[in-house]
C-alpha cells in the first residue's frame, strides 16, 4: 500500500468537502435571505455572526434568536421583536431600534454606538459591558436591565425609566 498516493488524495477529498460546504452554506444564505426579507419573522432562529447591516427589518420578530455577534449596523429594526435574543458581541453601530422589544434580550458587550433605541423596552435586558456612547435611549424601559460596566457617555436617558 503505497502511503504516499494517499494522503495528496485525502487532502483533495477535504478541500473539495470544504469547498461544497461553503457553497452550500452560501446557497442556504441566499434563499434564508430572501424568505427573510419576505417574511421578516425569524423566532429562535440560530443567525450567529449573519451579515444584516444596512437592511430595512422594520417589525420583523427575531424572538428567542441567536444573533451573537451578527452585523446589523445601521439596520432599520423599528418595532422589531428581539425579545430573549442573544445579540451577544453584536455590531449595531446606528441601528434603528426604536420601540424595539428587547426586553429579556443579551446585549453583553454590543456595540450599540449612536442607535436609536428610542422607546424600547430593555427591560430585564443584559447590557453588562455594552457599548452605549451616544445612543438615544429616550423614553426607552430600561427596569431591571444590568447595565454594569457599559459604556454610556454621550448616551440621551431622558425620560428613560430604570426603577
Amino acid at each position: 500500500m503505497n502511503l504516499n498516493l494517499k494522503v495528496p488524495a485525502i487532502w483533495a477529498l477535504l478541500a473539495t468537502a470544504a469547498l461544497a460546504s461553503s457553497a452550500a452554506a452560501t446557497t442556504y444564505n441566499s434563499c434564508f435571505m430572501r424568505y427573510l426579507m419576505a417574511s421578516r419573522t425569524c423566532p429562535n432562529c440560530r443567525l450567529g455572526s449573519i451579515e444584516l447591516s444596512n437592511l430595512d427589518l422594520a417589525e420583523a420578530n427575531f424572538s428567542g434568536s441567536d444573533l451573537i455577534e451578527a452585523n446589523l449596523e445601521r439596520t432599520i429594526l423599528t418595532g422589531a421583536d428581539l425579545s430573549q435574543s442573544y445579540l451577544v458581541g453584536a455590531n449595531l453601530r446606528r441601528a434603528q431600534l426604536g420601540g424595539a422589544n428587547l426586553s429579556g434580550a443579551y446585549l453583553e458587550g454590543a456595540d450599540l454606538r449612536g442607535a436609536n433605541l428610542r422607546g424600547a423596552d430593555l427591560s430585564s435586558a443584559s447590557l453588562y459591558g455594552a457599548d452605549l456612547r451616544g445612543a438615544d435611549l429616550r423614553d426607552a424601559n430600561l427596569v431591571g436591565a444590568d447595565l454594569r460596566f457599559a459604556r454610556t457617555w454621550g448616551a440621551r436617558l431622558q425620560g428613560a425609566v430604570r426603577e
